[in-house]
């Protein structure tokens, strides 16, 4: 049971080609007796198809619903035919899906022991949506979550499937806004407050309320950060913080210069948070960028959340009128507008002040590590043999992305974007490309570095960590596969609401590096 577990749990987090790599290790997919296990064959088809469109995807709905439909047999339980009675109805088989549906609610009528008040609310529900009686289905659904108001993970998973079979019918899905867990929030905004500061905070806690927000996202400077943050905390939202450097320095720079009272307010909403991220480096030079690097990471992750919940993502700036004017806030709310997020500017009379450029001091970039050898015991004879005839295609593939600077290690490539969606589009060209042709694997990350002229030859070089740890994630990437540390994740999916899916891989231990969160990118198929 525990391998069982386990592999839901991969299940649960996306990672779909782990899971099914630990279910055929474990020689599940030879199992035809167990409910258990084939219950889960049948959630991994599940989550399979409604990836996919068209005939695959009713034909994975249709091998799902079997599995389901097997262990039911084995073990009749209201879990297994409610899934099958919602993939006989993506598969098309309507009068088969409302039978199962049917069968559902007699045992639910029979009694169903150990199980949750919230489980079997919703498993009522779905059942009468199968059955196409909506208004019912509504009522169950209510009922439910007042059962579990706080369970809203287990609120997306249900929003999710109704989604789903709701498409099926070609029914509206709008009643299911009401029902969806709280919004989460992306925060920012200048230092210096108005000499109103009740009306407001009162204008900000309107705001948190109209839009239900339950989850924060952003730094706590003083000034705009703090305000958001503290009224974050007094409706009960999770605060999760983002920090610019190391949480000492970042004190001193944007914190206690601004009086020994802030510093206090620090302490006290860093004490509330339910996460502390720390992004970049703490030298005076670096934090312009380590600042940029922290918003990316925190918009990123707020729009990953909501995903995760079924919700939306919002932004709240506090200070800017227009995400044209010059700052750092008006460029995150620009980043936010672009990727078709909604947000709520709240002007202030206190602009931020002009950011001149300087080349020599720390810039964010996005590193793409690209490794066309088989493994770490591969012969380098291979570089001759094999990778030589591959560099052609390789440059035809880079060739439409603008790159800050491309350069060989003693086995592999690194490549430096500007941003995330280069280094994405790259990524996305180097594997539809390269993949097929021999060994690769590629690896990314969003760091800081520094360009400073070659002594040598004069010519601007990039140094930084960044480098570092995306060649090192190679280490622990799959072959074929294209993994990401969690702040480039976060920092593409606030840049480009589009780009693709990340399937959490875990925390994996690198050599010479902290444990880092690894996620693997995979396109976005069409559902």
């Amino acid at each position: 049971m525990s391998r069982v577990l386990a592999i839901t749990a991969q299940a649960r987090a996306g990672a779909l080609d782990r899971a099914w790599q630990m279910f055929r290790e474990a020689g599940f997919d030879r199992v035809a007796d167990d409910p258990a296990v084939l219950s889960l064959k049948g959630r991994l088809l599940k989550d399979e198809a409604l990836l996919l469109q068209g005939e695959p995807r009713r034909a994975h709905a249709r091998a799902a619903a079997a599995a389901y439909g097997a262990a039911a047999q084995l073990a009749p339980a209201p879990y297994p035919l409610i899934n099958a009675a919602t993939l006989a109805l993506i598969a098309g088989d309507t009068a088969g899906s409302r039978a199962l549906a049917a069968d559902v609610q007699d045992l639910l009528q029979a009694g169903v022991p150990d199980e949750t008040p919230y489980w079997l609310g919703a498993t009522e529900a779905e059942a009468l949506l199968l059955a196409g009686d909506r208004d019912a289905a509504e009522t169950a659904l209510a009922r439910a979550i007042g059962a579990a108001p706080l369970a809203w993970e287990d609120h997306a998973s249900t929003l999710r499937q109704f989604g789903v079979i709701l498409a099926e019918q070609d029914a509206p899905a709008a009643w299911l806004d009401a029902y969806r867990p709280p919004r989460s929030l992306h925060f920012a905004g200048h230092m210096r407050l108005p000499e109103d500061v009740a009306a407001l905070s009162d204008s900000i806690d309107v705001l948190l309320e109209q839009e239900r927000v339950g989850f924060g996202y952003g730094a706590l400077a003083a000034g705009a950060d703090l305000l958001i943050a503290e009224r974050l905390i007094a409706r009960g939202a999770e605060l999760h913080v983002v920090l610019p450097g190391d949480v000492a320095a970042f004190v001193d720079r944007s914190v206690r210069p601004h009086g020994e009272s802030w510093v206090t307010r620090f302490e006290a909403a860093l004490a509330e948070a339910a996460s502390v991220q720390e992004m970049g480096e703490a030298s005076p030079a670096a934090f312009m960028p380590s600042v940029r690097l922290a918003d990316l990471v925190a918009m990123g992750r707020a729009a990953m959340h909501a995903g995760l919940l079924q919700s939306e993502a919002v932004q709240l700036l506090l200070g800017p009128a227009s995400v044209d004017e010059v700052g750092q806030s008006a460029h995150a709310g620009g980043l936010w507008r672009k990727a078709g997020r909604r947000q709520h500017l709240l002007p202030l009379r206190a602009p931020s002040g002009p950011q001149g450029a300087d080349r020599t001091a720390p810039q964010v970039i996005s590193v793409l590590a690209v490794d066309l050898l088989g493994g770490e015991s591969e012969d380098f004879t291979a570089l001759d043999r094999d990778v030589a005839g591959r560099l052609p295609a390789l440059r035809q593939a880079l060739c439409h992305t603008p790159t800050l600077a491309i350069r060989w290690t003693s086995r592999r490539l690194l490549i430096a974007f500007e941003g995330t969606s280069h280094a994405y589009a790259a990524a996305v060209r180097l594997s539809a490309t390269l993949s097929a042709s021999g060994p690769f694997r590629q690896a990314l990350h969003i760091g800081l570095a520094t360009s400073i002229d070659d002594p040598v030859t004069g010519a601007p070089v990039l140094l930084g960590g960044a480098f570092d740890l995306a060649e090192r994630m190679l280490g622990v990437t799959t072959a074929g596969a294209t993994f990401a540390s969690e702040a480039f994740a976060a920092s593409l999916a606030a840049c480009e609401a589009d780009a693709g899916r990340a399937e959490l891989v875990g925390e994996m231990a690198l050599v010479g590096q902290a444990p880092t969160t690894v996620y693997a990118l995979k396109p976005r198929f069409k559902r």
